[in-house]
């Protein structure tokens, strides 16, 4: 068994997958007085609002971990470099206290960490401060790309960031990956998928192929070729294609799933899941339930990258020999370059728009969020999964692809239906989409035009 693994060890895969894509730039940090150490704050007092119960938590990682050792020893140097104080206000119900201190006036918090999924709502309220003149928001190596950011983002800035250079929990930032019994493909006597993969021949068809491949007799039970719930099937199936969920092009929304690429990936999913392949599927597709696959009944499994290694009764914590795939590629991929989706970020960050003073709240969250000396690049996060956790570096690299190419999906907007239910229903994926469409265009004008308007604030054009 991977009895190293612990609940922080998936921050780690993410915080510098995603920072590969950024440039360093020098940071637009406010005007106080120079320190040895940075700024002199003057003793400011920084109440930073953590979503999650005291004991449970240090600054989202596992107390008595390692890392949670690691960022308690980062407050300090910060408070002492800084010229400062950190309070931190743990509370399952931190969004709560950001909106009666907003609407009261009373000054409660100066930064404030929460799930994105519902911090959204206090971004367009205009409960947050816009941080695009606070921060170099540029720095994607340090508060995360566009792409990841999109839900914090609203009409003319930006108003959460993400620790994408600590070792943190960004599991969330990354949809599916197919988990694949590697003992029973052997037994099989077939070839190890990450083959294909490896060799850019990991497409539709042959993932047909496996699934025909992989289900078997074993002892008078059926194993089946893979299990997936439904949905999940579909969303990853139309990512596969190249297709992206949203897009911004000329002033119009467009909606993946209403192009050519994005209903033919549909159509594909719903032939093969309902049709072709149907009895190579687990009857049971109960979502976030990786029980069948570590009891044996299923070969592959798609899951969420959170099943995968966080806590004991995570995949690899469970079992050993496992690999892991990407979803196979369609026509209209970019061969090697592996689409995913994301609903919500776990560890968001903001200013309150009634901080007691954001410019030096602002500073804090800029020295709390630098890389952990422990974590300085990519590659040492790289190399500690490789050798920690995976033990075989291809794994680690689709992981790596798959968080480099993840997208906001505006789940919670409703603009994923389609999608989702197009391998569940009998109705022909040409009559589900045009029956949709005046939804789609509405879902877009009140919500994804304002998002990507914002991008084009912050980032440019």
């Amino acid at each position: 068994m991977k009895r190293l693994i612990h609940t922080v060890v998936f921050a780690l895969i993410f915080a510098f997958v995603l920072c590969a894509c950024g440039q360093t730039e020098e940071e637009i940090v406010p005007e106080y007085e120079a320190t040895a150490g940075g700024s002199d704050l003057d003793g400011f007092v920084a109440t930073w609002g953590w979503s999650g119960k005291d004991g449970d938590t240090v600054l989202g990682f596992t107390p008595g971990t390692s890392h949670a050792d690691m960022v308690m020893q980062k407050k300090k140097d910060v408070e002492t470099a800084y010229n400062c104080k950190i309070n931190i206000e743990y509370n399952e119900d931190i969004l709560n206290v950001l909106r009666s201190g907003v609407m009261s006036g009373a000054q409660l918090l100066d930064l404030i960490k929460a799930e994105s999924y519902y911090m959204i709502t206090d971004v367009r309220a205009g409960y947050l401060t816009g941080l695009s003149s606070l921060i170099d928001i540029e720095n994607v190596e340090k508060w995360g790309t566009p792409n990841m950011l999109q839900s914090l983002i609203w009409k003319n800035d930006i108003f959460g960031v993400t620790p994408y250079a600590w070792p943190d929990l960004l599991y969330t930032a990354t949809g599916h990956i197919i988990a694949v019994n590697e003992s029973y493909v052997s037994k099989l006597a077939q070839p190890d998928p990450r083959e294909f993969v490896e060799d850019l021949t990991w497409t539709w068809d042959k993932f047909e192929e496996c699934l025909s491949a992989y289900t078997h007799n074993d002892g008078g039970d059926t194993v089946y070729g893979m299990k997936s719930h439904h949905a999940y099937f579909a969303m990853n199936m139309f990512l596969s294609n190249g297709v992206a969920l949203s897009a911004y092009d000329n002033g119009k929304v467009v909606c993946g799933a209403y192009t050519e690429p994005g209903r033919v990936a549909l159509e594909r999913a719903k032939q093969i899941i309902q049709e072709t392949h149907k009895d190579c599927f687990h009857p049971s597709e109960s979502a976030g339930d990786h029980t069948e696959f570590v009891n044996g009944e299923c070969v592959m499994y798609a899951a969420w990258t959170s099943e995968l290694i966080v806590g004991t009764t995570s995949i690899m914590y469970q079992m050993d020999n496992i690999g892991l795939l990407p979803f196979p590629q369609g026509p209209n991929a970019t061969p090697g370059v592996y689409l995913s989706y994301h609903e919500s970020l776990t560890n968001s960050i903001g200013i309150p728009f009634n901080a007691k003073d954001p410019s030096a709240a602002a500073v804090v969250l800029s020295a709390m969020l630098e890389p952990f000396d422990e974590y300085k690049t990519k590659e040492d996060i790289l190399e500690y999964m490789t050798d920690q956790i995976f033990f075989d570096r291809r794994d680690t690299e689709v992981l790596a692809n798959l968080t480099r190419n993840t997208e906001y999906g505006f789940f919670r907007e409703g603009a994923r239906g389609v999608i989702e239910s197009a391998t569940e229903v009998s109705t022909a994926i040409s009559a589900l989409l045009e029956s949709n469409e005046a939804k789609y265009d509405q879902i877009a004008e009140e919500y994804m035009t304002p998002h990507y308007q914002g991008r084009i604030a912050v980032y440019g054009e």
